[in-house]
């Protein structure tokens, strides 16, 4: 208990003493960056276009004083205009921390808020309060996270290099060690618990993608337009795979982890458990958790995608407009992963007989 109290102890000094000490980084960084001291608004107007979206627009007065580079500790004046939707502009307000430039006219201009002071003490705080509340199992996750950051990275830097690569095939790569160490690290690679999970999750994800592309070979891809997928710089058709897989990964390794090790468990209690029966188990396991993760992923995807929605109506595009334009390929995306979590079932139980008839060979012949 004592190691607990002082361990949150330690946690709230070490977020403070981030939160301080990124609050006066300033000579850190060469851009310039200085604190707001004071704003007033000298102009406001709200405009209407013919769709009735009715925007509040104001311009700020704001002093500022530098916090770095040789012009340190001057005030400078300067003008900030933003709307009320705050889609790429924003406000400032009093001893925010902002970074400027500065024109060619020796004009300074406001460029962005300093955030680092906020998120970073919140992340540490995030992943404080795991390593505190999950102990050892609390670090092996926070270390697989770092790891499979570090590989995801990695990746983009090699499609970066390697333009004539296909991306596809990088991420193929990425999914295969991010899976193994993520599972390996969680439940241990000597488990043979994290093997079956391992093996179900690359079954299920290829045989997904194979009958996607299985399905748009037939259909000839018609009714997908690839070309929709925003800000892309190479192919998109390989781009939305590598997309839609790493995707599907991540909901198959879900359901693969919960029903596998259920089954698992089941086996230890009850070690002559027929055939049927862990099927059916399986079967039920699965059919829970389909339901649920399936909704997740929609609800995540139609999260994503409600500020363009909204954006494409309230400018007067009808709903099959906006489904092509914004909804289409996420929604796509979405069955894929969800024939992937259906196939999970099958494959899983698939594993497990073959597992523990492997082991029932093996004791006999012991």
């Amino acid at each position: 208990m004592k190691k607990r109290v002082l361990a949150w102890c330690i946690l709230v000094i070490l977020v403070v003493a981030i939160f301080l000490g990124l609050r006066h980084n300033a000579s850190w960084y060469h851009t310039p960056i200085g604190e707001v001291t004071a704003t007033k608004v000298i102009q406001q107007q709200k405009s209407t276009d013919q769709f009735n979206n009715t925007v509040a627009t104001q311009t700020q007065a704001v002093t500022v004083k530098l916090l770095n580079t040789a012009d340190k500790g001057q005030v400078v004046h300067l003008k900030n205009t933003w709307d009320s939707s705050m889609a790429i502009t924003q406000s400032v307000k009093k001893h925010d921390q902002i970074f400027l430039s500065q024109a060619d006219n020796h004009v300074w201009q406001f460029r962005t808020l300093k955030r680092d002071t906020i998120w970073l003490p919140i992340l540490v705080f995030v992943i404080g309060v795991l390593l505190i509340a999950m102990g050892h199992a609390g670090r092996l996750t926070v270390l697989s996270l770092a790891i499979n950051v570090a590989l995801f990275i990695l990746t983009i830097y090699l499609d970066l290099v390697f333009t004539s690569q296909n991306i596809f095939w990088l991420f193929t790569g990425f999914s295969l060690v991010a899976a193994a160490l993520t599972l390996g690290l969680v439940m241990g690679f000597k488990s043979q618990l994290m093997w079956v999970v391992y093996l179900t999750v690359i079954t299920s994800t290829t045989l997904a993608m194979l009958v996607t592309l299985l399905v748009l070979d037939i259909t000839n891809k018609n009714g997908i337009h690839f070309e929709l997928m925003s800000y892309i710089t190479q192919l998109p058709e390989p781009l939305f795979f590598t997309m839609t897989l790493v995707g599907v990964l991540g909901a198959v390794m879900d359901e693969a982890t919960d029903m596998i090790a259920t089954l698992f468990s089941l086996q230890v209690e009850r070690p002559n458990m027929s055939v049927s029966e862990i099927i059916q188990t399986g079967r039920h396991v699965g059919q829970e958790i389909f339901g649920a993760l399936s909704n997740t992923l929609f609800l995540i995807f139609i999260a994503e995608q409600i500020p363009m929605t909204i954006l494409y109506l309230r400018n007067g595009n009808n709903w099959g407009f906006t489904y092509m334009m914004n909804l289409s390929l996420g929604m796509i995306q979405t069955l894929i992963s969800a024939i992937g979590i259906v196939l999970t079932v099958p494959a899983g139980i698939m594993w497990v007989l073959l597992v523990r008839k492997w082991q029932q060979r093996k004791e006999g012949i012991a």
